[in-house]
């Protein structure tokens, strides 16, 4: 092979790479995001000269490798930062002209969004754009977890006098990461230190929280913030999961040198379970309370590794979670939509094949109406559907709502069970009935 065939052969399989992982967008990347490769101490570009021997010549003993060097904050450039983080170009790109610009922005979602993944890599491209090295304290971290508000404002506040103050001598850093701002009562009060900072003097502050407040158009308005939303539903989080996987996926085929296709069923597969989940946690609570991918990252990329993770992430962690999660989301909304328990479209849909084992493996849990206090359980125990008039009246009435579950809990604390007496079933129902119509 020639040195400029190796060239477009290079570009080429970077861009099918790029393909196979983000086939809806190639995350904004193509060949021209190659800079170059190498081979051993032979480093090719468009600009090299050709080296004396075939490319055939420089593979031997142990330079069996050819690596790939994507263009980066030397050619002006984010391809690089895009490559490594799995956020699409576009996306990427209007990120940092914010910062740049308004140098102060909170991302804004729920847990496990990649909110401090995204903060950090942020953090560290404006210091490398700056010609700073990343050393000890160019980057502060400041986790409300573990401070209160007062030391957040003092820190804040001693910052500002900082800035403001002619006396250049203190070393402050670049960038400031305010992890969990969701935990301050206040956040125009915790940045009102920084009205009179000059920006150009004054540090990057990014800022995560798990949910927008009341105060998002002050801060916009007097503290120069701008809102970016890390929302489960839109890009970059909606793709992340199934680029991250298909990215983990190639590198063990790549290794193994082999394709398997029970794999490749799985990992496309999970994205399709976690979007699942997050539609039915919005239509039985609010998109508050999805799932983030950050707890699908960690799936093996083994058929057997990966069936036993799923079914204790789905036993142990998904399951108490909906329970909770849609417990309140009764309390707090009411009944909105029709029950359908959320594993069966998991286990109609389940990917790995049955062995003849299958009788040791844990069965997945399933999610029960009555499991959450949902308040038209009762259909089902008495093996009838309600009236239209009465399924209309529980979802009109949130009041209504809750004198069916106390009615429900009033039946489960006596001592004969519904399901084991049909008198008591009948009688239960009566009374139930002339409560609901008097209330009606």
């Amino acid at each position: 092979t020639k040195w400029d065939v190796l060239d477009g052969v290079v570009r080429r399989l970077f861009k099918e790479y790029i393909i196979h992982v983000d086939p809806v967008s190639q995350l904004g990347l193509n060949s021209d995001s190659v800079l170059g490769y190498s081979i051993g101490e032979i480093k090719r570009s468009n600009t090299s000269e050709t080296p004396e021997l075939l490319p055939c010549g420089y593979l031997v003993g142990e330079n069996t490798t050819i690596s790939v060097t994507v263009r980066g904050l030397a050619e002006n450039s984010l391809d690089s930062l895009v490559f490594e983080s799995l956020i699409p170009k576009p996306i990427l790109q209007r990120y940092v002209s914010l910062l740049v610009e308004h140098r102060r922005i909170i991302l804004s979602g729920p847990s496990g969004t990649g909110k401090t993944y995204l903060a950090n890599r942020l953090s560290e491209y404006l210091v490398l754009r700056e010609g700073r090295e990343l050393t000890d304290g160019v980057i502060a971290t400041f986790n409300v977890d573990h401070k209160s508000s007062k030391e957040l404002r003092q820190y804040l506040s001693n910052l500002a006098d900082q800035c403001t103050s002619e006396n250049n001598a203190v070393d402050m850093p670049l960038v400031i990461i305010l992890d969990n701002l969701h935990h301050v009562s206040s956040l125009g009060e915790i940045f009102n230190g920084l009205l009179n900072c000059k920006d150009h003097k004054c540090p990057y502050i990014i800022g995560t929280m798990n949910q927008a407040t009341s105060s998002a158009p002050n801060l916009q308005l007097h503290h120069n913030f701008r809102w970016v939303l890390c929302a489960n539903h839109t890009e970059p989080v909606k793709g992340f999961l199934g680029r991250f996987l298909r990215r983990k996926l190639m590198e063990t085929e790549i290794s193994g040198r082999v394709r398997n296709a029970e794999l490749v069923k799985i990992i496309d597969w999970i994205p399709k379970v976690w979007h699942h989940l997050n539609r039915f946690l919005e239509a039985h609570s609010s998109s508050d309370v999805t799932i983030g991918p950050r707890l699908f990252l960690s799936c093996p990329i083994d058929v057997d590794g990966s069936r036993v993770w799923f079914t204790d992430l789905w036993n142990y962690s998904i399951i108490p979670y909906l329970l909770e999660a849609v417990r309140e989301g009764l309390q707090l909304y009411g009944r909105r939509a029709p029950w359908e328990d959320p594993a069966k479209w998991v286990m109609d849909t389940y990917p790995w094949a049955a062995s003849p084992q299958q009788h040791e493996w844990p069965p997945l849990l399933q999610l029960r109406p009555e499991d959450v206090g949902c308040s038209v359980s009762l259909e089902k125990a008495r093996g009838g559907r309600l009236p239209d008039w009465k399924a209309l009246t529980l979802l009109l009435s949130p009041q209504i709502n809750m004198l069916m579950r106390l009615q429900e809990a009033a039946s489960y604390s006596s001592p004969q069970s519904y399901d084991s007496d049909s008198n008591s079933n009948s009688h239960h129902d009566d009374i139930l009935d002339s409560s609901l119509e008097s209330t009606l």
